[in-house]
């Protein structure tokens, strides 16, 4: 009689822990194909990526998941679910078995809620302060003091001079896939990647041929994507003010779009057309007054305006003017210039 109760006891305790541990959520989801937890026992766990089941397990114990490490280790390789784990967000409970927890483990992670954010091309910090801010992806006061800030952590950022906005330049136009609840810095160190990841090693020994800081060079970039329409004239145009900066007769680059920048950061916003008025802005990012390149980029140019910074078209062109269409138009003499521009009703 005592070894049958010993025996009987044996087994119902052997049933309870087997379906306890093992098959009540295996059972479950073979029924109905998911594992319901309730709202208020949901618990997300993160599965990095390259993590094994040892690691899994470690992680699991440390959450207060499973109470044997070793254990979630030995089933996973009794049961096939070895290898099998998927990396990203998971909902579970502390309420699951380890084969509840092993199912959805090996199950689909959750889905990542995005957007798309779009950085447009041309912008100045400022304006990309407002236009993020208006739609509702940014805290205005804290991302305006972020773009204040040095960074130190991007080669691109060591040498970026005193400035206003330090990250001008440099929070690259592109359209991202962010999730809902990021963080301003989040989104700024997302745009900050992407420069890094287009900004390739041999830009930097170019632009040490070229004698330039890189921060010159995105400066001079950022002049190319808003003087030029077609990335047909991005290299030209490139020519005529590297031209311009190797010269004693031309010293000045006398382009417009400095002054646009300028009119910004005066607090006077972009206008469709700039008068001779607008050439007297007392400012360093008046060409017009101030020789060589202004103190910073004027925008966040593409990696096409980049290169033609770094590899400018080699021609003898001193002058350049677009016309309404955005033909850019090009002479080696001032002369020839003031022709064309009359040609074109548009000397002053």
């Amino acid at each position: 009689m005592i070894f049958v109760v010993i025996c009987m006891t044996l087994f119902f305790s052997s049933a309870y822990i087997s379906y306890s541990y093992l098959t009540k959520y295996g059972i479950e989801y073979a029924t109905t194909g998911k594992i319901q937890i309730p709202k208020e026992e949901q618990i997300e766990i993160v599965i990095p990526e390259g993590y094994g089941t040892a690691d899994i397990a470690e992680l699991l114990h440390k959450e207060g998941l499973v109470e044997y490490p070793w254990l979630f280790r030995f089933l996973s390789k009794l049961n096939g679910y070895d290898g099998k784990y998927k990396a990203g967000k998971h909902i579970v409970s502390k309420k699951l078995n380890y084969e509840g927890l092993m199912i959805i483990l090996t199950s689909d992670p959750e889905p990542e809620p995005t957007v798309n954010l779009r950085i447009p091309e041309g912008f100045t910090v400022a304006e990309l302060i407002d236009y993020l801010s208006e739609r509702g992806y940014v805290d205005r006061e804290r991302f305006e003091t972020l773009c204040k800030t040095k960074m130190g952590n991007y080669k691109f950022l060591e040498n970026v001079p005193d400035r206003t906005y330090p990250l001008e330049g440099y929070l690259y136009p592109d359209t991202y896939k962010i999730e809902e609840d990021w963080k301003e810095e989040e989104i700024i160190d997302r745009l900050l990647r992407e420069f890094d990841t287009i900004f390739k090693p041999e830009y930097y020994e170019r632009a040490e041929e070229l004698g330039m800081t890189v921060d010159q060079v995105v400066t001079l970039a950022s002049i190319i994507e808003m003087e030029a329409k077609y990335h047909s004239d991005y290299k030209k145009i490139s020519s005529v003010l590297h031209n311009r900066l190797n010269s004693e007769m031309y010293p000045y680059l006398q382009v417009d779009v400095t002054l646009q920048y300028a009119r910004i950061m005066a607090g006077l916003g972009r206008i469709q057309i700039l008068t001779n008025k607008d050439k007297e802005i007392d400012s360093p990012y008046n060409t017009y007054k101030y020789k060589g390149l202004p103190p910073g980029p004027i925008c966040s140019p593409r990696v096409e305006a980049i290169e033609a910074a770094l590899y400018p078209e080699d021609t003898d062109y001193f002058f350049f003017f677009a016309t309404p269409d955005g033909t850019v138009i090009y002479n080696k003499t001032l002369e020839g210039h003031n022709r064309d521009l009359a040609a074109h009703g548009m000397l002053n």
